[in-house]
């Protein structure tokens, strides 16, 4: 395949957003000698950041520039493909590659990772709990830096360690993300990046964890599930891939097919469904156990209790494969596994105060999280005190208001009391309905109902969309 950035005809390139993660990757082409223009699609950089690439000797041009003198243009999977430079460029024959491919290109440039574990992570759920089971797995052998929507982590022997948080897991964060490690003056042996929209290419393992749930991006012209098997496209044919055996609908539609001559797949059936399945790792869950088979075999693992276990089931299925692609020992993963109590935000059970509580709220929290949360709380019989919303300033794509003004047409009656969070909430907040400006006044409003309930059977349900 060709490497756009290695090639010495390509000198000046335009760097399409600078929101996700343009601007870092602007600088880094800057530092490598490139003629660069930062394009602010979108119009969100602030005058500091204007200035701050213009010093760097960046050319910082709103909405669009001039094609051209241009060699070279880099451009953001979810960006609508009418813009007039992509336009324009298809008209004069200018390559236009993907903020993924870029990033992929930087780190083979700067020969990042050459001996080095790396893996990447995309898909439309289960990301962080899949990179972060396989972060505790590799960890019992290698030094982890794992980057996801919940910061920038060090693991070693299971333990992990807050770097940093605020990143995105937009494509350009792994250069932060990289530069941080260099910072540390500590060995990386093994470094795992959850990606949105895709995968850069240079990682040494590739997974997809699930493509369902499935959205439009690009001006409603693609759908999201394209753009990440694209992706795949720029890994070498050695390098193994780790997929949710429902890549293959995709994968049929899109030329040319995929290099890679060491794909594994992985199912995970419902519970009404059985085994039939053709994909290399066949994963089944009962009420205390998980079960794997794989090559002729099956491996049952035993769960622990005080999460909602079957909620994790991809991220078992993905981090289970993976890890026995990447030659980890079985014994390792039973450990982790059976050890795993759920991560924070993502359907955990916790206590406090005496009180329950199971926190689903995370920045990949949807509808569907929130009808499932309420519903795994009616089945304990408990009454059910819920904080809903959004703090919209946090994530990309927030918790649609039409959404849960649907969800609280046929489920307000299952709640006992009902608290919602965030701006775009606030003309729902109606009659018994509460509103709290952020998830902390939330929790601590529901909290205070919660003590005042006369009897102890009482759940509070936290599900708000948000980074934690």
């Amino acid at each position: 395949m060709h490497r756009y950035l290695s090639d010495p005809s390509v000198k000046s390139v335009a760097v399409l957003d600078m929101t996700h993660g343009g601007i870092i990757i602007a600088h880094r082409l800057k530092e490598l000698g490139f003629n660069v223009t930062g394009v602010d699609v979108y119009g969100t950089i602030s005058p500091e950041q204007c200035n701050s690439m213009e010093m760097d000797g960046i050319r910082v041009s709103e909405k669009n520039c001039s094609v051209e003198d241009l060699d070279l243009i880099i451009s953001p999977v979810h960006l609508y493909p009418d813009h007039i430079m992509l336009q324009q460029a298809e008209e004069k024959h200018i390559p236009v590659i993907s903020h993924h491919r870029a990033v992929g290109e930087i780190l083979n440039i700067k020969d990042t990772g050459d001996h080095t574990l790396m893996i990447e992570v995309t898909g439309t759920k289960a990301k962080t709990s899949t990179a972060s089971l396989l972060a505790d797995m590799i960890s019992r052998k290698l030094t982890v830096l794992l980057h996801t929507s919940r910061g920038l982590e060090m693991w070693e022997d299971g333990v992990c360690r807050l770097l940093h948080k605020g990143l995105s897991i937009a494509p350009g964060s792994i250069l932060q993300a990289m530069d941080i490690a260099g910072s540390l003056n500590k060995e990386i042996e093994a470094y795992i990046f959850e990606i949105s929209l895709g995968v850069t290419g240079c990682g040494s393992v590739g997974i997809i964890t699930t493509l369902d749930m499935d959205y439009m991006i690009a001006g409603k012209t693609s759908m999201a599930s394209e753009a990440k098997v694209k992706s795949l496209m720029s890994y070498p044919e050695d390098v193994p891939l780790v997929l949710n055996d429902n890549y293959k609908g995709i994968s049929q539609q899109l030329k040319p097919a995929l290099m890679s001559k060491h794909i594994r797949t992985f199912s995970t059936p419902d519970k009404s469904e059985g085994l039939n399945s053709d994909a290399d790792y066949r994963i089944s869950m009962h009420e205390n156990s998980l079960s794997i088979a794989c090559a002729g075999e099956e491996i049952k693992i035993r769960l622990d209790t005080g999460y909602d276990a079957w909620s994790y089931r991809t991220a078992f299925a993905a981090s289970c494969a993976t890890a026995q692609e990447i030659d980890i020992p079985w014994k390792t993963v039973k450990e982790v596994i059976q050890n795993f109590r759920g991560l924070q935000g993502r359907m955990q059970e916790i206590i406090q105060e005496d009180i329950t509580i199971l926190d689903n709220s995370n920045s990949g929290m949807d509808i569907f999280s929130v009808e499932k949360a309420l519903s795994l709380c009616l089945k304990r019989n408990q009454k059910v005190i819920m904080v809903l919303g959004e703090e919209a300033a946090q994530v990309c794509e927030g918790l649609p208001p039409e959404d849960v003004a649907d969800m609280l047409r046929s489920r307000l009656q299952d709640m006992d009391e009902l608290i919602l969070v965030g701006e775009r909430m606030k003309p729902l907040a109606t009659g018994n309905i509460y509103y709290a400006e952020s998830f902390d006044m939330g929790k601590t409003r529901a909290m205070e109902f919660a003590r005042k309930k006369s009897d102890d059977k009482v759940i509070i349900a936290l599900c708000v969309k948000c980074f934690r």
